[in-house]
């Protein structure tokens, strides 16, 4: 059975989008793994919001090109804020990744099991719910809305179904996600709002 290993750095979307990422590897066959020696899949989910976190990604990336070289068959990844519009750039800076996705995004060398959600088999009594990606207020300190985009928000009924199932599952407490979650819904039709 092939493992797979995922490493996360940032916020709680990151952490979200990371347990999300485990239930995709896992309804397409995939066993989690404790290390990346043991991984034939390792995805790095980083953050590149304060310099710190960037600087934790980049060593990580540079500390794997042992392993890369040694064992060309791994598949290395990279999503989260580290991923942005300029692919080529990111190829050239880290020739041993090889695949680069968007934050929120599932790879794309695979394709989905059919008529599967990428939920948590068997959450945690607390899971994280995504209900708006990205910001529309460009702040000249933050990098967000150029990383993750402007604000798209989840239709309520997305939601509501995905908490149903994961309480199903098991889950006991729910915290809704968003880079903004006040401005929750502004974007939809019928512009529901976090209340809702």
């Amino acid at each position: 059975m092939p493992q797979y290993y995922i490493w996360t750095i940032g916020c709680q979307m990151n952490k979200a989008e990371s347990e999300r990422l485990g239930s995709f590897f896992e309804q397409r066959g995939y066993q989690a793994t404790a290390t990346t020696e043991e991984a034939d899949v390792i995805v790095l989910n980083g953050c590149v919001v304060r310099q710190s976190a960037e600087n934790r990604i980049i060593h990580k990336l540079n500390a794997l090109k042992s392993l890369k070289r040694g064992r060309p068959g791994l598949t290395l990844a990279v999503t989260g804020c580290l991923v942005n519009s300029d692919i080529e750039q990111l190829k050239k800076n880290f020739p041993q990744v090889d695949h680069f996705f968007k934050p929120g995004d599932y790879p794309s060398w695979l394709e989905p099991a059919e008529g599967t959600q990428a939920l948590p088999l068997q959450p945690p009594p607390s899971v994280y719910v995504p209900i708006i990606q990205g910001c529309n207020n460009f702040c000249s300190y933050c990098i967000v809305p150029y990383r993750r985009g402007q604000e798209r928000s989840r239709p309520v009924a997305k939601i509501t179904d995905e908490v149903r199932e994961l309480v199903r599952r098991g889950a006991r407490e729910v915290t809704l996600l968003g880079q903004n979650v006040d401005s929750y819904g502004h974007d939809l039709p019928d512009q529901p709002d976090l209340a809702d």
